[in-house]
């Protein structure tokens, strides 16, 4: 087994085991819910997160067996449009929800939305559980790259995420924000244009919060 497809079956176990260990933490809230209205936030978010988890196991097999994307035209702004719609839905009142553009946003670029999308999703998810009181959703362009970025006012990453230290799932020291950050990197690196290839970009904000992107050339 090359170290590429060992690496991938790394990722599809470790999303499973989580999602497993999900499902025991949804139970028990849906069963405070019953009593205590306001686990109900809470269980949402942990569906959503189950969902990432899953869906990830089942596009990581798609990637394995088929070797390669399936990029299309898309319209960025109707795909950020989604995810302004459900992180409003998520947030609630508690967490305000802000979208950023310059001026002239590409009416359409080659990507795999199917992949793209639940990468963006599960950083969107992350940032909100992770957030106080902000979560800021933006375009960016430079260089000729499309990016998606995702802010949130109170979370941190792991020096050794940001600095994209080798994948450790091996030993089950992957999971989380963890998990979704490793996956996003695998869709965007699937992503060429030429000699370029997409990438993620992390940082931790000077005064708290993190910023995620996910460029596309």
């Amino acid at each position: 087994m090359t170290a590429e497809a060992s690496g991938m079956r790394a990722l599809i176990e470790s999303n499973a085991r989580e999602a497993a260990d999900l499902v025991g933490e949804l139970t028990l809230l849906l069963d405070h819910a019953a009593r205590e209205t306001h686990d109900l936030p809470a269980a949402r978010m942990v569906t959503r997160r189950l969902s990432d988890r899953l869906g990830q196991v089942v596009m990581l097999e798609r990637l394995a067996r088929s070797g390669g994307i399936r990029p299309d035209a898309w319209s960025p702004i109707e795909l950020m449009e989604e995810l302004e719609h459900e992180a409003v839905s998520l947030a609630g009142a508690q967490i305000g929800i802000d979208v950023r553009a310059p001026d002239l946003v590409p009416q359409f670029w080659f990507f795999d939305r199917e992949l793209v999308g639940m990468a963006l999703r599960n950083a969107l998810h992350s940032a909100l559980v992770h957030a106080s009181s902000a979560v800021t959703l933006e375009f960016r362009m430079s260089d000729g790259y499309l990016g998606f970025g995702i802010q949130d006012d109170a979370g941190s990453f792991p020096d050794e995420l940001v600095l994209n230290a080798p994948l450790r799932a091996e030993r089950g020291e992957c999971n989380g924000n963890s998990l979704g950050v490793h996956f996003a990197r695998l869709v965007a690196a699937s992503h060429a244009n030429r000699e370029r290839r997409g990438r993620i970009e992390l940082a931790n904000r000077h005064g708290g919060g993190t910023c995620f992107t996910l460029w596309l050339p």
